[in-house]
């Protein structure tokens, strides 16, 4: 008789988040003693669908009773929708989230707390449970996002089951709740400093598990080498010039509410700063979903990055990167290069971890350039000696019962 399979939820909401555990799903995908179930909260579920990743959406979470929530929740759906996430999944979303806000503090108090706060006070810890009940597993795996994460790995803890979140990136914010009691039992940091950062901030009631982040793991891929000098040379930058990346931001204001700088100045900025220095040109690398460069802008010592360009071709080209806030900052320092930050205020904390140097403002910038400090990475001790993702994917099969 052969030995039962073991049953694994995977859960997510989408970008970086998703990034992080789909080449971990993909490394489980055809082991022989694993079931994998995955859910995808609001855009993860479109991602999974294109990586060719079997998934549900918040819908899936949806029963007969909660019909009457769905109707509730129609007039406080966010519009416009993004384009990843489909009606029905929104509705889902808000229908359960304002079910267990009620069912947890009463009528009053959750309008009160649905008015001051919106989606972000929903915590459907009920929900989950109920989902656990009726589909169990043997371990839930997720990243370190709030709400339907966190609420999901609550209800794990309480129903008994094994629970691990695979984080990527200092957790600053996060650390309040992975901090307190009944967050998921196991907690993969991307460095050594970042496990460290928990312990002081008082974690301690499950195993801290450095493992690097398999998001980043196609950074180290040589394979972008090549399509790297195809772009500089399609810029026309040889050996001898030097490509500053700008890395724009996501959203008009940082996770800390901080307004980014307006486009408009920094591509004045990025002008002057190379027209001064015949060596350099820029490329404005814009985040997928936000583009910031008006269309038929006309650069005289810069390029747009066409959209298609994955960010590791991006970085491999680049001799230097500047930005505000951005995973790309880490994702650049990892691989070597000069960064420069403006007026991060700490978040993330680049220059404390000496992976930056930051800036008051962009008036302090190009003596920041024209330094090249390159990025000092004995303090993050980020682990390059196995992949990421293999790791992640040992600690499941470990927690799971199916050691290698």
């Amino acid at each position: 008789m052969g030995r039962c399979k073991v049953r694994i939820l995977f859960a997510c909401y989408g970008g970086g988040h998703v990034q992080s555990l789909m080449p971990v799903i993909r490394a489980l995908a055809d082991h022989d003693d694993v079931v994998l179930q995955v859910l995808g909260f609001t855009t993860a579920l479109a991602a999974f669908r294109r990586a060719g990743i079997d998934a549900l959406g918040y819908s899936a979470l949806l029963r007969a009773e909660d019909i009457s929530w769905c109707e509730r929740a129609r007039p406080v759906l966010e519009r416009p929708l993004h384009p990843d996430v489909t009606e029905q999944d929104s509705l889902a979303y808000y229908a359960i989230g304002l079910r267990d806000l009620e069912l947890a503090h009463g009528v009053n108090a959750a309008t009160e707390m649905f008015l001051r706060e919106g989606r972000k006070c929903f915590l459907p810890i009920e929900a989950m449970r109920r989902h656990l009940r009726e589909n169990p597993v043997d371990l839930v795996v997720t990243t370190t996002s709030p709400r339907s994460e966190l609420a999901l790995l609550r209800a794990a803890r309480s129903e008994g089951v094994k629970t691990l979140a695979v984080s990527d990136l200092f957790l600053q914010t996060e650390s309040s709740y992975i901090c307190a009691p009944g967050y998921a039992r196991n907690v993969t940091v991307m460095a050594n400093a970042v496990g460290r950062f928990l312990v002081a901030g008082g974690f301690e009631d499950g195993s801290i598990h450095v493992t690097g982040s398999p998001a980043f793991d196609a950074l180290f891929d040589v394979d972008f080498r090549e399509p790297a000098a195809q772009l500089r040379r399609a810029l026309g930058c040889g050996p001898e010039r030097r490509l500053l990346l700008w890395a724009c931001p996501s959203a008009s204001v940082s996770m800390i509410g901080k307004p980014f700088l307006d486009t408009a100045r920094m591509i004045v900025f990025l002008e002057d700063y190379c027209a001064s220095r015949p060596d350099t040109v820029f490329l404005v690398r814009q985040h997928p979903n936000k583009p910031v460069v008006p269309v038929g802008q006309v650069l005289n010592r810069g390029s747009i990055c066409p959209g298609d360009v994955p960010i590791e071709v991006c970085l491999h080209a680049a001799d230097q990167v500047i930005l505000e806030t951005s995973t790309v900052g880490l994702q650049a320092a990892l691989l070597g290069k000069p960064v420069v930050t403006v007026a991060s205020a700490g978040y993330p904390p680049y220059a404390e971890y000496g992976l930056a140097v930051d800036v008051p403002s962009l008036d302090y910038a190009q003596a920041a350039l024209d330094a090249r400090v390159p990025p000092d990475l004995l303090k993050l001790a980020y682990p390059t000696d196995a992949s990421a993702t293999v790791r992640v994917r040992d600690l499941v099969l470990s927690l799971a019962g199916l050691g290698q």
